[in-house]
């Protein structure tokens, strides 16, 4: 399809990018009726958001230049261009991201980061994530010496920013150091979160090796990349002075060869280098740690382990598990990255389950008697947004009640009729009455109660009365506290006023708050007592009690934080450690205003793409042989909203007065188009005589995807069309005897999918799911050396079994009129059998490309693949590391062949192994090593392959 100069360019470049960025630059959801984009900028900075939200986006203007003015002395320099910002509220989980390519440009997602996570220890949530990402941006910006001269040849090309290519522990440790304000008290590396964590990592005995963080990916704790980076950072800044990490920002900023200078660098500015550095800070943290992890281990007072007196001990897990209380048992949505994730029963004691149900992006639960189980969760739309709703769980069946409410939490109320659940919209809290009816007969929700922008509300739980409602909420410039709403009067009515970090409440039957905090600067679970004033203490673990529930007959369930993961504990009674009264917990924060200034902005105005979809970047391409003599250049681009996307690359060969092209634009993800258009050189010889056979192959691609959706868009109808033409340009005198046969085909089609699959954290590729494509083209609505209609349908299904291993079936079939092209089997080259349109090749390992062709085909395969081993460590400093390794068994059989004719079927049989290779430490590249043996005796063959795969197209 590409010529192979554009093929070697093209994987460089995308190599390049993916190995600087932290992040995709996704583009924002479709557009919505009524909801125009909008612009608005600063001295520094612009900001793009939709109609509706200009409040925010001028906020977002005021903090961005306040942050600027505070991390500039730190830096010192910043981008000489504005900053593009875009406020989405597509998500309904806190997140960002940063990236200098192809410009500067922030994302933020309008959804505040809600009670007991790392992100909740903020003084404003829209401050720390606005100081974190912008951190991101001038540290990657910093270039002096070669790369800036280089960058202002080249523009904004990944190898020309130094510090975008080092490794995330620096990148996120530095912007997570920079987001924390020791003597206000916020930020991460302030948090009780954080310090949890890493207490555990030196309470393991085996903190993490430089190796190790260098390519963070799926090991326990997940994201420690962010954790080690940050304290390494404070280490540095503690140790020897932020001048000397200043220091060695500058000195790296020179650096014009990427990766392989980093420990010069810190010899420089440090008088080490990063390996000895890291095992200074390795002692650091265990004299750091090493008296608290002493007075706790001393007085720690635990609950018992789910199923450990049975021998039925439920292992720890990567993620928190959603729990919820019923009269059945504990329901815990039990997800533990390994298998499909299920709602089941669980009896702590004797450790037995009881599955109810499959689960899949469960975030809350809530169980009652008579009316069922309500869950929320998270549903991802082909439109680029993720959204909450309810379902309700009654009689075996699962019953939507709402869609893209966005309904994140949810309670009933005791009469089972009506829910209770919060919602953020535009980061503003809300609570809104539901009625327990399925969607198409529920009367609307109604809102009972909505905040301010600076007012977050985390998780809450209805009183036994249903008269109250108590909470997690987050006011203006204080922390986290616990507070109660009058479902008659609508008013709040704070319950604690604390420093502390209040989270997950739930009513006692008694009526009592039981919840999660750290007073102490552990999390532990207390109950307060309001009448009395007093709050007691229940546990005292070593990590910390997190999301405490009473479930009638077992007791206090919570999930201590551990070594390896989050373990499920219980107290049938739990004994009060200690009591004391509210009122010495009482501390207030009254954190400064986070807008300072209100700085001088421009009007909002329509967005137009066009200032940031321009080139910002070029690079030559040359290649030479005896053949050829090819130059041009490559530049590639989007918009600052990441609709439109774009890759040129052109050459001119001066020996054949040819050119070469290629260029693909995507908008958004609906529309596709692909124009390439590049010779082959093809050297024959006859009699003593060498010259060379010049193709062309012309191959353009339109593609319309997702024009109807159904059922949670899962299921899709796209549009397509497809030419592929392959001509002669030259051939030698002598070539004549040996015909080429110059091909055009044109299909138009239709095309059906449907994709339910899911992927797990510790399971290779696919974990669970189907897939299921119908495509139906025809040659006849354009010229075409074909003609008649090409039908074909696949079928991948993978199912989950036990520990980290997968089977995978395949179906394949395709019928073509007897006057169009015919179909091609054979080869290992599975990437052709995913493409939707113009899909003429199946693969059949064990025999050579095209060992049968046809108008009919039908192919089989199986294959069973398990994971063999987590590596997870990278080659000191240097640009190469390795994951997760794993094997897989397979089976493949297929047959191709023409009408009336006899099918003949092959079959091949192999295994291969699978390496993921990191490379520059962000970038997974898989590597396959694999045999294949054909068992037919005149057609098979044994082959050795190795492949690489990835996420570059």
């Amino acid at each position: 399809m590409l010529g192979k100069i554009l093929k070697r360019t093209l994987l460089g470049i995308m190599v390049s990018a993916g190995l600087s960025m932290t992040a995709v630059a996704a583009p924002v959801g479709w557009d919505e009726a009524g909801k125009e984009w909008l612009s608005q900028q600063s001295a520094h900075f612009s900001v793009h958001f939709v109609e509706g939200h200009e409040q925010s986006a001028a906020r977002v203007l005021d903090i961005a230049e306040r942050v600027r003015r505070e991390q500039l002395p730190f830096f010192q320099s910043a981008p000489q261009t504005r900053t593009e910002i875009v406020l989405v509220d597509d998500f309904d989980f806190s997140n960002g991201w940063a990236t200098p390519l192809p410009f500067a440009q922030i994302r933020l997602f309008m959804s505040p980061p809600e009670d007991g996570g790392d992100l909740a220890t903020s003084d404003d949530w829209l401050h720390l994530l606005i100081r974190h990402e912008y951190a991101h941006i001038m540290h990657m910006e910093l270039a002096t010496g070669a790369p800036k001269v280089l960058q202002n040849v080249f523009g904004r090309q990944a190898f020309f920013f130094p510090h975008a290519l080092t490794p995330s522990l620096l990148l996120e440790g530095l912007a997570v150091y920079l987001e924390t304000n020791e003597e206000l008290g916020y930020g991460r590396l302030q948090s009780s979160q954080y310090a949890m964590k890493m207490r555990m990592e030196v309470a393991s005995g085996e903190l993490k090796d430089l190796e190790q963080v260098a390519v963070a990916n799926r090991e326990w704790p997940l994201g420690y990349q962010y954790l080690y980076g940050a304290y390494f950072i404070q280490y540095l800044s503690e140790t020897y002075g932020e001048q000397k990490v200043q220091a060695f920002l500058t000195g790296y900023s020179r650096r014009i060869i990427p990766y392989f200078l980093l420990n010069r660098t810190a010899r420089q500015s440090f008088g080490k280098d990063f390996n000895a550095l890291w095992l200074d800070f390795q002692a650091y943290l265990e004299k750091e740690f090493a008296p608290q992890l002493a007075q706790l281990k001393q007085h720690s007072v635990s609950g018992k382990e789910v199923g450990k007196e049975t021998g039925k001990e439920l292992q720890p897990t990567p993620y928190l598990q959603v729990v919820a209380h019923s009269q059945s048992g504990l329901l815990v949505n039990h997800n533990n990255g390994e298998d499909r994730p299920e709602i089941a029963t669980l009896d702590p004691e004797n450790g037995e389950w009881t599955s109810l149900t499959a689960s899949k992006d469960i975030t809350a639960m809530s169980s009652h008697p008579q009316s069922g189980l309500a869950a929320s969760r998270l549903v991802h739309y082909a439109d680029g947004r993720s959204y909450n709703d309810l379902f309700l769980y009654r009689d075996g069946q699962w019953q939507q009640l709402t869609e893209r409410q966005r309904f994140r939490h949810v309670r009933w109320m005791p009469d089972g009729k009506q829910l209770i659940a919060s919602r953020k919209v535009a980061g503003v809290s809300e609570l809104w009455l539901v009625d327990a009816q399925s969607i198409d007969q529920a009367q609307a929700p109604v809102r009972i109660w909505r905040g301010d922008s600076e007012t977050v509300l985390g998780t809450f739980d209805i009183s036994p009365t249903g008269n109250d409602l108590v909470a997690a909420v987050k006011r203006p410039r204080q922390g986290w506290n616990l507070e109660m709403l009058s479902l008659d009067s609508k008013t709040w009515q704070p319950i604690t006023d604390t420093k502390a970090a209040e989270s997950s409440p739930s009513y006692l039957p008694d009526g009592r708050i039981l919840y999660s905090a750290d007073y102490e600067g552990v999390f532990d679970v207390y109950v307060l007592d309001q009448s009395r004033g007093e709050v007691e203490q229940w546990t005292r673990e070593l990590g910390g009690a997190l999301r405490p529930v009473w479930q009638p007959g077992t007791g206090l369930v919570y999930q201590a934080y551990e070594i390896e993961g989050y373990q499920l504990r219980y107290l049938p009674t739990p004994r009060v450690l200690s009591t004391q009264p509210i009122e010495t917990l009482q501390g207030r924060y009254d954190y400064p205003p986070v807008v300072e200034q209100v700085v001088e902005k421009s009007e909002p105005e329509a967005y137009s793409p066009w200032s940031t979809l321009r080139p910002h970047n070029w690079l030559p391409l040359v290649y030479i042989d005896d053949a050829r003599t090819q130059i041009g250049a490559l530049t590639f681009g989007s918009d600052a909203l990441g609709r439109h996307n774009y890759q040129l690359a052109a050459t001119w060969d001066f020996d054949n007065e040819l050119v070469d092209a290629n260029l693909v634009y995507q908008y958004d993800n609906r529309w596709m188009a692909v124009l390439s258009s590049s010779h082959d050189y093809d050297k024959m010889t006859f009699e003593g005589r060498s010259d060379y056979r010049i193709t062309r192959d012309d191959y353009f691609v339109l593609q319309r995807n997702h024009i109807v959706t159904a059922f949670e868009d899962q299921l899709s109808l796209h549009a397509g069309g497809v030419l592929d033409k392959e001509s002669l340009v030259s051939q030698p005198d002598f070539a004549s005897m040996i015909a080429f046969r110059e091909t055009n085909e044109t299909l138009a089609g239709l095309a059906v999918t449907f994709d339910n699959r899911e992927a797990y954290l510790n399971v290779p590729g696919i974990g669970w799911g189907h897939y299921l494509d119908v495509v139906a083209e025809t040659n006849a609505l354009f010229d075409s050396d074909y003609d008649g209609q090409k039908y074909q349908a696949q079928w991948k299904g993978t199912w989950d079994l036990p520990g980290r291993t997968t089977l995978t079936a395949r179906l394949g079939g395709g019928y073509a009129d007897d006057d169009a092209k015919r179909f091609r089997l054979g080869g290992k080259d599975l990437f052709e059998e995913s493409r939707l349109f113009g899909r003429d090749t199946q693969a059949l390992r064990g025999y050579d490309d095209s060992v049968q062709r046809g108008q009919r085909y039908a192919t089989q395969r199986l294959e069973l693949e398990t994971w063999l081993g987590r590596i997870e460590r990278n080659w000191s400093l240097y640009p190469v590391g390795v994951g997760d390794v794993s094997g897989s068994v397979f089976v493949d059989s297929g047959a191709a062949w023409d009408s009336g004719d006899d099918h003949k079927q092959l079959t091949g049989v192999g295994a291969q192994i699978t390496i993921e290779v990191e490379l520059g430490y962000n970038l997974t590249l898989p590597m396959t090593l694999g045999y294949a043996h054909g068992l037919d005796s005149n057609l098979g063959k044994d082959e050795v392959y190795f492949t690489v795969s990835g996420s570059l197209w």
